[in-house]
């Protein structure tokens, strides 16, 4: 394991510019930017007269230390701890391919290759991560919150499966796809996962696959004991 992580930051769509500026006074000039949605359902949206949830998330590679430092900031001076202002999140980077790449994910921060062995041997939150079919991200969403999930955040994306692979388990891999992000405690997590895959799993309309990381740090998430 490396001594690097990636920061990761959802955001309201209009505030995504205010953020990639607020990486780069920071020092972390390497910045990748993706469109994508929240999860909150269409009678709560249409109740509150709101339109889809539209989001950005922002993602960026930088050491431990500094991810750390920057989650204070960004709850002290973006106020990222505010009721919907966003979440940001810190997943572990097992390894890097080679130095150039190394250098182009993190520009002008001097970071150094290297190895560490003192990550935590268990974590408080984990990412789960659902690959579903278009169009059934909130058949996912319904599965997760009956099970404890507090939210989610939804990419579109695209399989690239060869013929050879273009099933697996019943589930096409190249098809127009939904992933859907959402963060939760690492004691919730196999309860949420398996309601994911019982109610829109493989063998389903949304067709979901589902895996989960390890999530070294969090700002912007409500503790449990203030819900």
């Amino acid at each position: 394991m490396h001594d690097l992580c990636l920061i990761n930051l959802i955001v309201g769509r209009g505030d995504g510019e205010a953020f990639l500026d607020f990486l780069g006074d920071q020092g972390i000039k390497t910045a990748h930017s993706l469109p994508c949605r929240g999860t909150a359902g269409k009678k709560l949206l249409d109740l509150l007269g709101l339109e889809e949830s539209e989001k950005t998330l922002l993602w960026a590679m930088t050491s431990r230390a500094r991810a750390g430092r920057l989650l204070a900031r960004l709850v002290r001076e973006m106020g990222l701890d505010m009721p919907g202002a966003g979440i940001a999140f810190t997943t572990p980077v097992g390894s890097v391919a080679g130095a150039t790449s190394l250098r182009s994910l993190t520009e002008g921060q001097d970071i150094i290759m290297g190895e560490v062995t003192d990550m935590p041997a268990s974590f408080l939150y984990e990412l789960i991560i659902a690959i579903v079919n278009r169009g059934h991200a909130d058949t996912v969403m319904d599965a997760a919150r009956a099970a404890g999930a507090a939210g989610g955040t939804v990419l579109h994306a695209k399989g690239t499966g060869s013929k050879r692979g273009e099933k697996f388990f019943g589930v096409s891999l190249a098809d127009e796809k939904d992933m859907v992000y959402i963060i939760a405690y690492a004691d919730e997590k196999t309860a949420i996962m398996r309601a994911i895959n019982e109610n829109a799993g493989p063998g389903t309309k949304a067709g979901a696959i589902c895996f989960s990381l390890p999530v070294s740090s969090v700002a912007g998430l409500r503790e449990r004991d203030e819900e």
